[in-house]
């Protein structure tokens, strides 16, 4: 098939999920999550053989076959996921994942589920593959013998989808009058006359400070009288 119909949203036609998802794919362009909190996987309090995932959103990108277009999935509230008991002699690294199952394409279900992925015990130990239609969270290192799993047993593998829009980033900052730093990397600092700054509370704070940290995206708001 070549030019996809009907078109999002037709009134009076009718949608294949499939065409839906298509559409999710012009703002979606690869697997992630959506916030720098979503689904982040935390040890237990007290610690014990299991993890927590923290709530939020996150997206994947249909790849039994091409063109599945993105599934949308959120999760509303903390879950406890358990960790296989240990191996008496040896290590492994289990994997924590979300997957997306969908009959119309494999399988029986249609839904999303967490995964704990157990690994292979080894003197060397490798995680297990991520699995189609899936992100990955977090591997867990599990060692020989262990009864519970700590935050340095987690390793972060989650990634932030990026999006199709022609959206810009500051790439660089070069100090001019009354700043310092700039560059590609590290903190600009904004020196404000406060004689002519008209202060505003919650829009600008005069004085000197750090402002931002590169590359990551910032924006100032200033608002000045002369």
């Amino acid at each position: 098939m070549a030019l996809r119909t009907p078109p999002s949203w037709l009134q009076n036609a009718l949608h294949p999920a499939e065409n839906d998802r298509l559409t999710m794919q012009a703002i979606w362009a690869t697997t992630g999550i959506i916030g720098t909190a979503s689904c982040a996987v935390t040890a237990s309090s007290p610690a014990a053989m299991s993890v927590q995932v923290a709530s939020g959103w996150g997206v994947v990108v249909g790849n039994y076959q091409p063109n599945m277009g993105v599934y949308n999935f959120y999760n509303d509230a903390s879950v406890t996921l358990s960790i296989a008991i240990a191996d008496p002699l040896l290590p492994r690294i289990d994997r924590v994942v979300v997957t997306i199952q969908d009959s119309y394409y494999t399988g029986s279900a249609d839904d999303v589920i967490f995964q704990v992925l157990a690994g292979t015990p080894a003197s060397s130990p490798s995680a297990p593959a991520v699995p189609t239609n899936s992100i990955s969270l977090a591997t867990i290192a599990v060692g020989a013998a262990v009864t519970q799993i700590n935050s340095g047993n987690i390793t972060d593998t989650r990634v932030l989808a990026t999006t199709q829009l022609n959206i810009g980033d500051i790439t660089s900052i070069v100090a001019g009058t009354n700043m310092t730093g700039g560059g590609t990397s590290g903190a600009v600092t904004l020196s404000l006359d406060t004689s002519s700054t008209l202060s505003q509370p919650n829009f600008i704070q005069t004085g000197t400070g750090s402002v931002g940290s590169l590359p990551d995206k910032i924006m100032l708001l200033m608002m000045g009288a002369i």
